[in-house]
């Protein structure tokens, strides 16, 4: 049986028969899992009607709701490859998409075909169901999926090109597989989800668990601490979370402090999380937040535990189940495991792929202690973290140089204040044009994550002794 239909049949042995089991649970409304598996096979036959063809490429732009892992199931259910699109994704990420790979529908809210239309040519929109399906015209080059690739995440490259990572069904089970038998996750538990689904972290540890192990993926509504709070008080296998939610808890005036005790692992991921937040959270609350490190290429690679964290509050702790962990001679991190993507399908990094026969080079820097607890320090490239998205600053940079106005253009991460980045940027102009103008212009290009915070306009750009522009922080009047 090729493509993912694999998935489907895998997810169907393990969780079709769990009937009254709560599936989903959402504000807008939850599943059960036999109600699950009806709307996904309903879903299916919708899609098919509206144009989507079986084993071609198909887009999921959905934003958090009970609908996404039913459509994910259904797109299975066509065998198609399913590409993970970011709702926020514009016309940059978009049009290389469709181009790049062929892309035959894109399954999104019932109300996202004009969204959709005014980032790429739209052939038609049809109606699904409570969804619809829009399908791009025609693509000029062949699509560059293969038959046993089922998933495709995509994470910033370093041009305007987003990077696009294929797994195969072995992949998937593979990471999933190693993630429920790390945290112990089974029929009954429940992971509350604070992050978007779409993200390989709420996907891999949220969507994929609740499909193979049968447990309740509670979605998230607006972000309100207490509430959040509240609901973890009641018990939680998992909290998916990341800094910014951690510190906003922290930051909460509270009339008493909940007991966390009955959640299993409050997890970080996407974002480095001070270890002062670690110790503050802990004092505070008496629960450890177990930090997660993992990408789109890996899929979950290693996890805090909890007894360890006051003793290691900057680690991300040890390798998963079926996950091997290295830090070669020059301090990079290297992974190996089934979970590792087989390749790059869009995008791929310049030089030799870091992805090669389950091994990946993360072009993270880090370290091993004695007892096998990683620590990441850093970076080798100068991609920007932007709540856990990434950010190129070259793409964004080409992209106001696109300006009729500007003459030249550099982008860095600066420091929010909260262990976080926001984009900054510094232009010298050839034309009349303002901060205002140049933020309209990016908008109108780039996902809302990578537009500049602040762009300041200047004569000319800082520049090393061989002419190189030279800027870092301390260089922007911030």
């Amino acid at each position: 049986m090729p493509g993912s239909s694999l998935l489907w049949e895998a997810f169907a042995a393990r969780t079709l028969g769990l009937g009254d089991a709560v599936a989903v649970e959402a504000p807008s409304g939850g599943l059960r899992f036999a109600e699950l598996w009806r709307t996904a096979e309903h879903l299916a036959a919708g899609f098919r009607a509206a144009g989507v063809p079986e084993s071609g490429v198909a887009g999921l732009s959905l934003g958090n709701s009970a609908l996404f892992p039913a459509a994910f199931l259904a797109l299975c259910r066509l065998d198609a490859t399913v590409a993970l699109l970011p709702p926020q994704y514009g016309r940059s990420e978009l049009g290389a998409i469709v181009r790049g790979l062929g892309l035959s529908s894109i399954v999104a809210e019932a109300d996202a075909a004009g969204r959709l239309a005014a980032a790429i040519p739209v052939e038609s929109a049809s109606p699904a169901g409570e969804l619809s399906v829009v399908r791009p015209e025609a693509p000029s080059g062949p699509a560059t999926t293969r038959d046993d690739e089922v998933l495709l995440k995509f994470s910033s490259g370093s041009t305007a090109e987003p990077k696009g990572i294929a797994l195969r069904a072995a992949n998937v089970l593979a990471e999933v597989e190693n993630v429920t038998t790390t945290l112990e996750l089974g029929a009954g538990d429940r992971i509350h989800a604070g992050v978007p689904l779409f993200h390989s972290y709420g996907f891999d540890l949220g969507v994929l668990p609740m499909l193979y192990a049968g447990t309740t993926l509670r979605i998230e509504g607006a972000f309100v601490p207490r509430r959040t709070m509240r609901a973890l008080a009641s018990g939680a296998a998992a909290f998916l979370g990341v800094p910014a939610q951690y510190r906003s808890f922290l930051a909460a005036r509270l009339d008493e402090s909940p007991d966390l005790s009955n959640a299993r692992w409050l997890l970080s991921c996407t974002a480095p999380l001070a270890p002062e937040t670690v110790t503050e959270f802990l004092e505070r609350f008496g629960v450890p937040i177990c930090q997660h490190y993992g990408s789109s290429e890996t899929g979950a690679v290693t996890n805090h535990l909890p007894a360890e964290v006051r003793g290691r509050p900057a680690s991300v702790g040890r390798p998963l189940s079926g996950v091997s962990v290295e830090v070669d001679a020059e301090g990079e991190i290297v992974v190996s495991s089934r979970a590792v993507a087989s390749r790059y399908v869009l995008g791929a990094p310049e030089g030799d792929s870091p992805l090669c026969d389950g091994v990946f080079r993360t072009g993270d820097l880090g370290g091993l202690d004695d007892d096998g607890f990683l620590t990441v320090l850093g970076r080798r490239d100068a991609m920007i973290n932007v709540g856990g998205l990434k950010v190129s600053p070259a793409e964004v940079a080409a992209t106001l140089e696109r300006h009729p106005a500007v003459g030249e253009a550099a982008v860095l991460g600066f420091p929010d204040g909260r262990d976080e980045e926001v984009v900054y940027a510094v232009v010298s102009l050839t034309g009349p044009a303002d901060e205002g103008d140049l933020l309209a212009f990016c908008r109108d290009s780039l996902a809302e994550h990578k537009v500049p915070r602040r762009i300041e306009i200047r004569d000319s750009l800082p520049r090393t002794a061989t002419g190189k522009v030279r800027l870092g922080v301390d260089d922007f009047h911030a």
